[in-house]
């Protein structure tokens, strides 16, 4: 699956701090921080069946804790209210838009910048 497929760049990349994201003893998402064009991003999912428990949210939340590097980028699909809604309550403001790849989606999508200053 894309989601395996960018699992294990992540994984493979020593520049990247990597976490899994667990409810109640079950995975359900990871979360990452990682160098990209000389900034540093970071990128989350939740499976499907967990979305809207604000699980996002507070894994940011506490992810944010151990990634201090400032400003801090992110990106989200233009059509994602709930993944900019998780970014904004932590703080992330929107600072541009282009294209990206979704690999959530394993297509290019419009989409919006955010970062974080503090």
């Amino acid at each position: 699956t894309s989601f395996e497929r960018r699992w294990a760049r992540l994984r493979s990349d020593s520049s990247t701090t990597n976490r899994v994201i667990e409810i109640d003893g079950r995975v359900v998402g990871h979360i990452a921080s990682f160098d990209l064009e000389g900034r540093r991003e970071v990128t989350y999912w939740i499976g499907r069946e967990d979305w809207g428990r604000g699980i996002a949210t507070r894994a940011l939340q506490e992810f944010l804790q151990l990634e201090a590097t400032r400003p801090l980028y992110a990106g989200a699909a233009s059509d994602n209210a709930a993944s900019i809604r998780v970014l904004t309550k932590c703080g992330f403001v929107i600072v541009g838009e282009g294209r990206g790849f979704a690999y959530g989606r394993n297509e290019e999508t419009d989409e919006v910048v955010l970062r974080l200053d503090a």
